[in-house]
């Protein structure tokens, strides 16, 4: 007997829609960055998407990429809360870190092995507190060990933003970033 639709291997799963309006669709091109200590994105929140998603593909010299939500071209630089879990070789670990002057949203890619995150970001543009997911691939040790960090967190500040900060506390960092708000139809 045929497997119905909407089951595989006896889960459900959600079909993807198709048509114009059912994708992310791109408010800041794919734009390279090179040997920075931070970049910024401005007037890419707006009130035509509530979500949005942020494409990171880089290496890091020395630290990990933070970001910061901006209005006006001016970061926040309070009030970042996370709960990151990694898995490295068999060992897994959790923190939590608050009260922070910026968000963590991937792990220091150890010289120029490339690395990457992606970011879902919910409600910037809103005057209520921003959360966020990051899920990060870190190859900082080779191709063969990759790291797994998963950062869960929040802007506590009911501020509505119309960009990002993404930054690096020491040395810098390479790489292509792109932007995307989610269609609010289908």
């Amino acid at each position: 007997m045929p497997i119905p639709s909407g089951y595989v291997s006896g889960q459900v799963v959600q079909a993807v829609p198709t048509g114009i309006n059912s994708a992310l669709v791109c408010v800041k091109a794919e734009t390279v960055f090179s040997a920075v200590a931070s970049f910024t994105a401005d007037n890419v929140f707006t009130s035509t998407y509530t979500n949005y998603f942020l494409s990171l593909r880089y290496t890091s010299s020395a630290a990990a990429p933070f970001m910061q939500f901006q209005v006006g071209g001016v970061a926040a630089a309070t009030n970042y809360n996370y709960q990151l879990i990694s898995a490295e070789s068999t060992t897994v670990a959790a923190s939590r870190a608050t009260a922070q002057t910026s968000a963590l949203i991937a792990g220091d890619s150890g010289g120029d092995f490339k690395s990457f995150a992606y970011v879902n970001i919910s409600g910037p543009q809103l005057a209520e507190p921003t959360d966020y997911i990051s899920k990060n691939i870190r190859n900082a040790t080779g191709y063969t060990s990759p790291i797994i960090l998963d950062t869960h967190g929040n802007h506590s500040t009911a501020t509505a933003y119309d960009g990002i900060k993404v930054l690096v506390s020491s040395g810098t960092m390479t790489g292509t970033y792109a932007i995307y708000g989610y269609s609010k139809t289908v």
